[in-house]
């Protein structure tokens, strides 16, 4: 996603019209959801998880995930240890230290990304967020834009928070660049609302 005002003529919020019958916008599909993945690293900006396009129910992770299971280890390819939903530490399943033919793969951390405030045919930048099909579920569950927050928000949600608060409070439309210059700024506007 390119940080300059004409991006915002596609990451905006589509008409009716402009939606298929799966009530999202045309453009959607060929463009703005494989944006979104690329500008996150194709990887869950929650959990780290990397995305491997037609992995399935089982996929690599790698020293960027921070989730718990469930999970398994591998050594040499043959599962040596089922990591139970809810649990981290992954290394305690093992009884060899991790080496160069061991590896982690978690079940069901297929890249998404989530509409934040539940609307298909809003795809404002700040609305969008790519999300493993867990940290999906878990935010689609949790987080409604529109309820007031008084606490600090996570360290991955504050630019999209950010972007929301600038539309909500001051009708702005502002790009990510501009929303995590004013980020403080920005974010302050709910502790006064």
């Amino acid at each position: 996603m390119t940080e300059t005002r004409p991006m915002l003529s596609v990451y905006r919020t589509y008409l009716d019209s402009e939606c298929g019958q799966d009530g999202y916008p045309w453009v959607w599909h060929e463009r703005i959801k494989h944006e979104v993945r690329e500008e996150a690293g194709n990887r869950c900006i929650r959990c780290g998880h990397p995305y491997s396009k037609g992995a399935g129910e089982w996929s690599a992770c790698d020293t960027r995930c921070t989730h718990g299971g469930p999970m398994r280890a591998l050594i040499h390819s043959r599962v040596a240890a089922w990591i139970p939903d809810g649990s981290a530490d992954w290394q305690s399943h093992l009884c060899v230290a991790p080496s160069a033919g061991t590896r982690r793969e978690a079940q069901w951390r297929i890249l998404t990304v989530h509409h934040l405030n539940g609307r298909k045919h809003d795809c404002r930048w700040w609305n969008l967020v790519a999300l493993c099909q867990r940290c999906h579920l878990q935010i689609q569950g949790k987080v409604q834009m529109a309820r007031v927050w008084p606490w600090e928000h996570s360290e991955w949600f504050r630019p999209y928070v950010a972007g929301y608060y600038a539309a909500v409070y001051l009708g702005e439309e502002l790009t990510r660049a501009e929303a995590v210059a004013r980020m403080d700024e920005l974010l302050a506007l709910e502790r006064a609302a």
